[in-house]
């Protein structure tokens, strides 16, 4: 059964998996010609690799990278779908 933790900890790393996802997107688009979608997906899979990693320094070693890479990349792809569905795309006139 899943516990009300961690759902309460996907959730939060899908908030900051969205957040700072969106802010290393913006960032890319910046610096090179990419898409708004590739861009949320590339800021995002970055983040979740940089996330875990601050999770774990932050626990001082109680936890181990491989289950808060998990964590991260479960709410990474929630956030991807948040930042997707919120996004504005340009609709075809056909």
């Amino acid at each position: 059964m899943i516990s009300p933790g961690f759902v309460a900890e996907i959730l939060g790393a899908a908030l900051i998996m969205a957040l700072t996802g969106a802010l290393v997107a913006w960032l890319l688009r910046k610096i090179a010609r990419i898409g708004l979608v590739p861009s949320y997906a590339l800021g995002i899979s970055v983040m979740t690799f940089v996330g875990a990693a601050l999770y774990v320094s932050s626990q001082n070693g109680a936890v181990d990278y491989l289950n808060a890479w998990i964590k991260y990349a479960i709410g990474g792809v929630v956030g991807f779908l948040i930042l997707y569905s919120t996004s504005r795309r340009s609709t075809s006139k056909t």
